[in-house]
This record gives structure tokens, C-alpha cells and sequence, in this order.
């Protein structure tokens, strides 16, 4: 990892009081996950949501099969949830059930465990909180968001109409979208991805290499990023299911 300062020590991380160490801290987490030169954005970002964006870069990054219309479904979801009540959530009943919506969800709970550990190693930087699923994400609710986004619906349907929510949405997207141009990483619509992708062998000079079923990046070490769509392990291992 590069860390301005150096590698600390896990002693240093989790023992060293001084005001300053939060700071490295902070440094440490984000080069795990090699978002380094996204902390300006991130550090803007308010509570919960800056677990999600680091995430959602993460992510983004690494698996090209990630579409617009998928980071649309997890930003709404996200903003909505905090307006939901438990029997709101109880009560939805997505119109069927879509298994990319499944797998996906599955992939961003995998991603917040991850950050759950990797806070805890670097000394809790950021509030526990803010990586529980319960405060940005909810099963049931990102169904609904992902099949009205894959339909085409308008931004302020996937808000319920809300429009201090569109403010926050367009924030937000636009933090994970400048960070992953820093990558090489444009993220498109469904639509264009088709196209732009076809035959396509991988992004110049960013380290990435085909795959099956999408484009990751090689040689991160995370073995929990290739078990989600578009990546090797999922195209082994999905005919499994039958």
C-alpha cells in the first residue's frame, strides 16, 4: 500500500492517542482499498454515507459489468431507507424478483463486512455505525429501486419525488463517478455499455484484463471481489445453480 507517511504498525494504529493518528488512520483505510486520491471527496460526504461511496468506488472499479443504472439503484435506495419506517419496509413487495438484483445486493453486504474489518484493523477511522446494512441498505427496498432504474424510470421516481434527496443523490454519484474517472473507469448506461464493450480487451495502461463474463483488475489481492456478476469466479460458478 502506498500511505503518505509510511505503513503504521498495527500498535501505532490502534494504541497511539494523539489527535493526529486519526488522520493517518483514515489514510491507512483508504489505501486498502487504493482511494487514496479520492479522501478530498470522500471527506465531504456526510454520515452514513461515506462507507457507501468508498464502497461503491471500490466496486465500480473493479467490476466493469456494473452499469449507470446499477449505482442509480444503490445510491436511491440508500437516500430512501432513511425515510422508511419498519413496517414500510416489511410491507414491500418488489413486482417479481430479478437474481442480478439478488446477487448484487448480496455483493455490496459482502463489501460492507469487508469495511467493517478493514475499519477495525486501521483503528476505526469512521463510526462503526456507518457500515451497519440497516442505515444504507435494505434488501427488499434496493429490489424495487433496481428493477424501476433497469425499466428507465427518472431519477426523481427512484426518489419518491423528493427533492432534498435529489440534491444528495447527484452529490453522491457525482463523488463516485469523479473518483472512478480518476481510475479510467466511465461509467455508462446499459445501453451504451453493450456496445462499448464488445470486443473490447481491457482498459489501457489501468491494470485490467478480460474476464468471461466482464473486465475486473488483476492482482489486488481481495478475494471477496471476484464472487460478484462480471467477475471469473461468478462465470465458474454459476452454472451451479442448476
Amino acid at each position: 500500500m502506498t500511505v503518505p507517511g509510511g505503513t503504521p504498525s498495527l500498535k501505532i494504529l490502534w494504541l497511539n492517542q494523539e489527535p493526529e493518528m486519526q488522520v493517518r488512520r483514515l489514510d491507512t483505510l483508504l489505501a486498502c482499498f487504493n482511494l487514496s486520491s479520492s479522501r478530498e471527496e470522500l471527506q465531504a460526504v456526510e454520515s452514513p454515507f461515506q462507507a457507501l461511496c468508498c464502497l461503491l468506488i471500490y466496486l465500480f472499479v473493479q467490476v466493469d459489468t456494473l452499469c449507470l443504472e446499477d449505482l442509480h439503484a444503490f445510491i436511491a435506495q440508500a437516500l430512501c431507507l432513511q425515510g422508511k419506517s419498519t413496517s414500510q419496509l416489511v410491507n414491500l413487495q418488489p413486482d417479481y424478483i430479478n437474481p442480478r438484483a439478488v446477487q448484487l445486493g448480496s455483493l455490496l453486504v459482502r463489501g460492507l463486512t469487508t469495511l467493517v474489518l478493514v475499519n477495525s484493523a486501521c483503528g476505526f477511522p469512521w463510526k462503526m455505525s456507518d457500515f451497519m446494512p440497516w442505515n444504507i441498505f435494505d434488501g427488499k427496498l434496493f429490489h424495487q429501486k433496481y428493477l424501476q432504474s433497469e425499466k428507465g424510470y427518472a431519477v426523481e421516481v427512484l426518489l419518491e419525488q423528493n427533492r432534498s434527496r435529489l440534491t444528495k443523490f447527484h452529490n453522491l454519484k457525482a463523488v463516485v463517478c469523479k473518483a472512478c474517472m480518476k481510475e479510467n473507469r466511465r461509467i455508462t448506461g446499459r445501453a451504451h455499455w453493450g456496445s462499448h464493450h464488445a470486443g473490447r480487451w481491457g482498459r489501457q495502461g489501468s491494470g485490467y484484463h478480460r474476464t468471461g463474463s466482464g473486465y475486473s483488475r488483476s492482482s489486488q489481492g481481495q478475494p471477496w471481489r471476484d464472487q460478484g456478476p462480471g467477475s471469473r469466479q461468478y462465470e465458474h460458478d454459476q452454472w451451479r445453480r442448476y
